[in-house]
C-alpha cells in the first residue's frame, strides 16, 4: 500500500497539513484544524472497517493502528474543546464521542442513504444520538444516476454549533444526457432535505422519527425509494411490499448486527430478515456476481461467525487454486 499512499501524500499536498503527510503516507489518515474549535478527521477504514474484509470477524485486530488513532485524535479534540467531523469512505460509529461529532459524511453505498444511532445500540425506543450520511456518487451505476450534495452547516462566528442545518442534492440523467452530449444538464434533486422530508432540523430524533413515520406513511416511503435511486427507471415505485419495506426501515437502524434494533417492524421481518436476506448477501459476497444487485437495497445481514468461516475458505480455496490473494 506504500505506493498508493505516497501518491496520495503527493496528490493532497497543499490540502493537508504537513504534520499529517507522514501519517497519510503511513495509514492514509489525516486531521485538519478547519476553523477554531472545528476539526476534520478523514479515516481510512480499507483494512478496518470494510465489511467485505471477512478477516476482521474473525481477528477484529486493529490492523495498521487506524481506530488507535482516530479515537486519540477524537479524545484530544474532546481535552481541547473541539468539535470533529468524521469523512470516511466505509461506515464506522461509535457513540462515545457524541458530544462532539457534529457530522458523519461517509460514502461506498454510492446511494441515497441515512443511519441512526441510539443509546442503547441493542434498542430503538432509546435516544437517538447520532445520524450518518451516506452520500450518492457520480458513478454511472446502472440503476443510479449520477449526483452530489452540498450541505449547510452552521458557520464559523462564536460559539458555531458547526452542525448540519440542511443539504440539497443535484443529479444528472444519463440517458438525457446521452442523447444530449453537448450540452449535459445538472438538475436538482430537491432543494431542502428538510422541506424534502418534512424534517424540523438535522437532528438525530428528527431521522429517527421520520422512520416511524415511514412505517405508515407510503407516500413519505416512495419518495425516500425514489430519491434512492435518484429517479431513474428503476426507482421500483410500487413494487416493495411489506416485507421489502421493513427491511429498507431496519437497513436505517441496524448500524451493526442486532436481533433486537428492528423487533418492532413485526415478527415477519425477524424470519425473513434472518434468513432470506443473510443467504442472498452471503451468496453475493462469495460469487461477487451481479455486481449492481448487491447495491440495488440496503439490506445489512447478521452474518455468523461460521458463515464467515465457510465464505473466508472458499475464497482462500479459489485464490490458491490460482496463485491470488484471497480477498
Amino acid at each position: 500500500m506504500d505506493w498508493l499512499y505516497d501518491a496520495m501524500a503527493e496528490a493532497w499536498n497543499g490540502w493537508i497539513p504537513q504534520d499529517q503527510v507522514k501519517t497519510v503516507k503511513y495509514m492514509g489518515c489525516y486531521m485538519k484544524k478547519i476553523y477554531p474549535g472545528l476539526r476534520l478527521v478523514s479515516v481510512n477504514n480499507a483494512l478496518g472497517g470494510d465489511a467485505v474484509n471477512f478477516f476482521l470477524y474473525v481477528n477484529q485486530t486493529d490492523p495498521d493502528g487506524t481506530l488507535t488513532w482516530l479515537i486519540n485524535q477524537l479524545l484530544d479534540a474532546e481535552i481541547q474543546g473541539d468539535m470533529a467531523r468524521k469523512i470516511s469512505k466505509t461506515i464506522i460509529y461509535s457513540s462515545i464521542f457524541q458530544n462532539i461529532i457534529v457530522g458523519q459524511f461517509f460514502g461506498h453505498t454510492h446511494s441515497e442513504e441515512f443511519y441512526v444511532t441510539y443509546a442503547d445500540p441493542e434498542s430503538a425506543s432509546t435516544r437517538a444520538t447520532s445520524v450518518v450520511y451516506s452520500a450518492p456518487s457520480l458513478t454511472t451505476y446502472s440503476e443510479y444516476f449520477p449526483a452530489y450534495r452540498i450541505y449547510s452547516i452552521d458557520g464559523a462566528y462564536q460559539g458555531s454549533s458547526y452542525q448540519v442545518i440542511d443539504f440539497e442534492e443535484w443529479y444528472m440523467n444519463i440517458t438525457e444526457a446521452n442523447a444530449n452530449p453537448e450540452n449535459p444538464q445538472w438538475k436538482q434533486l430537491y432543494a431542502s432535505v428538510n422541506q424534502e422530508y418534512g424534517l424540523n432540523s438535522q437532528a438525530p430524533s428528527e431521522w429517527s422519527n421520520m422512520i416511524e413515520r415511514m412505517k405508515e406513511d407510503d407516500v413519505l416511503f416512495e419518495k425516500y425509494r425514489e430519491n434512492y435511486y435518484r429517479r431513474s427507471k428503476y426507482d421500483g415505485i410500487g413494487d416493495c411490499d411489506e416485507k421489502c419495506k421493513r427491511g429498507w426501515l431496519c437497513s436505517a437502524r441496524e448500524m451493526h448486527h442486532s436481533k433486537t434494533l428492528c423487533a418492532d417492524l413485526g415478527g415477519i421481518f425477524a424470519l425473513f430478515f434472518s434468513q432470506t436476506v443473510v443467504v442472498r448477501r452471503l451468496k453475493a459476497l462469495v460469487s461477487r456476481k451481479g455486481r449492481n444487485s448487491y447495491r440495488r437495497k440496503p439490506s445489512p445481514a447478521p452474518l455468523t461467525k461460521e458463515e464467515i468461516l465457510k465464505a473466508v475458505s472458499v475464497k482462500k480455496g479459489k485464490a490458491l487454486a490460482s496463485d491470488q490473494c484471497p480477498l
